[in-house]
């Protein structure tokens, strides 16, 4: 990604959390990134062009940092944790900034739908690798990983703070892991 494309879509994103997607304009956008609407349309047609960058930026920032935590030389649970909560970062910055943090969220899923499912398919294969590692069957294994991202986003959808969401992804992990017989401690 270019300089100019970073700058842009860190200005959005400046702009999207401070007044959400629907109230920030194109104008908006092209000022807090400090260049003219000309040149922004020039990179991108529309406001869900700009978010959908945005997005797909940040999808691969955490997709880095999943990886990295998925390969550390942990125990099975550890890595389990550290990746669910690589995989909920930008997550938990929404929740932790305020206001427009479900919005942004609700808008991702409309704008992404199609990219969404299918990285979440990559992470729920992952996570099936991580926890056979620890000598689980393939089977159980399957079910204990879509049973952990379907509960990690009722817990996401759910709290109200950035360290309600990470309590309680702790919390779960640590049960089912223990549940599905790894006892971590």
């Amino acid at each position: 990604m270019s300089q100019t494309s970073d700058q842009l879509l860190d200005g959005a994103l400046a702009q999207f959390r401070t007044h959400g997607f629907a109230k920030t304009s194109m104008s908006d956008i092209a000022k807090a990134a400090g260049i003219s609407r000309t040149a922004l349309y020039n990179h991108f047609e529309t406001k869900e062009a700009v978010f959908r960058a945005l997005s797909e930026r940040i999808n691969s920032r955490a997709t880095e940092a999943v990886v990295s935590a998925a390969n550390l030389p942990e125990a099975w649970h550890v890595r389990l944790r550290n990746v669910m909560h690589a995989r909920c970062e930008w997550v938990y910055d929404l929740l932790h900034d305020g206001a427009f943090g479900r919005e942004l969220i609700d808008e991702k899923n409309r704008v992404c739908g199609g990219r969404v499912l299918s990285a979440n398919d990559r992470f729920s294969a992952l996570l099936v690798g991580i926890v056979r590692s620890g000598g689980i069957d393939k089977k159980k294994a399957t079910a204990f990983s879509a049973m952990m991202i379907d509960a990690v986003n009722g817990i996401l959808e759910a709290a109200e703070t950035r360290q309600v969401a990470e309590a309680n992804v702790d919390l779960l992990v640590t049960a089912l892991s223990r549940g599905i017989g790894a006892n971590p401690k």
